[in-house]
């Protein structure tokens, strides 16, 4: 017997309760009040036959419209379905399949008189590899064959279309639990499948939402297989620590400062030089050190006699420029005393010159 059968039984049993108590309640009176305006003779029957009509409309809209609107809500399909209410999130374990076990989320909806089974199947990573729709159905309980379709095969891998059978568990109240096959239509390898139903709301919200859906499937699938799922992400290696360069002068600075700031309590540990090496060592690599101490050293002794030399020649520069510089303020006086001379000896011509002709003009 299909379960769901029983949708149509009550919508008609109930539709004809209603008419027949309705014309228990009224069909005396409705039947004088049609025979009195009509009258005898053929008037009478085609308001008989008028009176029918209209209750087979009454009916048929009970039976198709008002009540199927009701078979909407839940709790109207579990007092109907009973012990074979099926409707709900499922999650359907797969073994045998070619990429290794699967597992699917089944949402078995209510249709009217009917229902809707869909689904979408998910490996180890997580990643969806095919979904099931159901295109054809037979349920004979605790049977349930049918047909299905994967849309997102293009054909060429023969998984585009199947058929499966699965059997729900009988027990005194709603199946819980349903196991079977599933077989694509071209290929003769069956996919062993087992469905648990989801009773806590609290895990179909999880399972609805991105983030932590990965809870609720994580925890079914160790059920099913005994293994986890591989949702372990790489760890981010840390950035590599780059080397540190100091610098020699900033060393050298702060290995005085911290001499300097030393307890004078302690022991002073001198620093090596070349003639330190000299003495303790003999080893190729002390001769290498040594060399290359003494050759800084005779270096920094160049330096130091070229600053010397440099500063003398501008000592003996700046000399030079002085003297010059006095050269050149007695030349400029010489030259101001011989203007000067120059001067009066022009004033004193002009003078004789003046005197001359004033005596003329007196005479």
């Amino acid at each position: 017997m299909n379960p769901y059968s029983r949708f149509r039984l009550v919508s008609s049993t109930a539709s004809a309760a209603i008419i027949v108590a309705g014309l228990c309640a009224f069909g005396q009176p409705l039947l004088t009040a049609v025979a009195g305006a009509a009258g005898p003779g053929t008037g009478l029957w085609i308001a008989l036959g008028g009176a029918v009509t209209v209750l087979v409309v009454f009916w048929l809209a009970l039976t198709e419209a008002i009540f199927p609107s009701l078979f909407r809500f839940n709790a109207v399909r579990r007092a109907i379905l009973g012990k074979y209410y099926i409707e709900g999130t499922w999650l359907q374990a797969e073994r045998g399949t070619a990429g290794g076990h699967r597992l699917a989320v089944i949402d078995i909806q209510p249709s009217g008189r009917t229902f809707i089974f869909s689904g979408y199947a998910l490996n180890k990573d997580l990643e969806i590899e095919s979904n099931t729709l159901i295109e054809f159905s037979k349920f004979e309980w605790p049977f349930m064959t049918y047909k299905y379709r994967n849309s997102l095969s293009d054909g060429a891998d023969g998984q585009r279309e199947g058929v499966g059978e699965i059997q729900f568990e009988m027990n005194r109240s709603a199946a819980t639990r349903f196991n079977g096959y599933a077989q694509f239509v071209k290929t003769a390898r069956r996919i062993k499948i087992e469905g648990a139903k989801l009773t806590k709301n609290s895990e179909v919200k999880r399972l609805r939402s991105l983030e932590s859906r990965k809870v609720v499937l994580e925890k079914y699938w160790s059920l099913f297989f005994n293994t986890t799922l591989n949702t372990s992400t790489a760890t981010v290696q840390p950035p590599a620590a780059r080397p540190v360069i100091v610098e020699t002068t900033r060393a050298v600075v702060a290995e005085r400062r911290q001499a300097a700031s030393a307890s004078t309590e302690g022991k002073v540990v001198p620093r090596r030089r070349a003639s330190d090496w000299r003495s303790e060592d003999t080893t190729p690599t002390a001769d290498r050190i040594r060399a290359k101490m003494e050759a800084e050293a005779e270096e920094i002794e160049d330096e130091d006699v070229y600053e010397e030399e440099f500063e003398d020649e501008a000592e003996l520069d700046a000399d030079v420029e002085v003297e010059a510089d006095e050269e050149d303020d007695v030349v400029m006086e010489d030259d101001s005393d011989e203007e000067t001379a120059e001067v009066a000896d022009e004033e004193e011509d002009d003078e004789l010159v003046i005197r001359p002709r004033g005596r003329a003009n007196a005479r």
